[in-house]
């Protein structure tokens, strides 16, 4: 139940962390998918270099690791986002913007994925 209500909470912080970061971003880029993309990138990266600072050293705390990844980062990313934007540009016939979104949230989300893995395995290796 602990674990549970943790996750909880960090959601709680992950969202809010999201909205503001959505919305600070899309200040400079109001209807755009920028925002979205920035905490998806962003949280991949986290998300890459976490695991490797968790399963390096902090391995003893593994029962907490859903607290983060999932409570935390789970609530600040958002994959539902992403979908509804891509699919309102290809609705719209945007297609330059849905192909685009597509690319850049895939292509920019697996790189900082891999560079925050990398980034990890070079501080933190046993």
């Amino acid at each position: 139940m602990k674990i549970i209500l943790l996750a909880g909470a960090a959601g709680a912080a992950g969202t809010l962390l999201r909205y503001f970061s959505v919305k600070a971003v899309n200040v400079l880029t109001p209807d755009s998918c920028w925002g979205t993309l920035t905490v998806n990138v962003l949280g991949a990266f986290l998300a890459g270099f976490l695991f490797v600072l968790c399963k390096n050293k902090l391995s003893a705390f593994q029962e907490y690791f859903p607290v983060l990844f999932i409570g935390f980062l789970g609530a600040f990313t958002t994959f539902s986002t992403f979908a509804l934007e891509s699919v309102r540009y290809l609705f719209e016939a945007q297609y330059s913007k849905f192909f685009l979104n597509v690319f850049l949230q895939n292509f920019c989300g697996f790189g900082a994925a891999a560079g925050g893995f990398s980034l990890g395995k070079i501080l933190f290796r046993n």
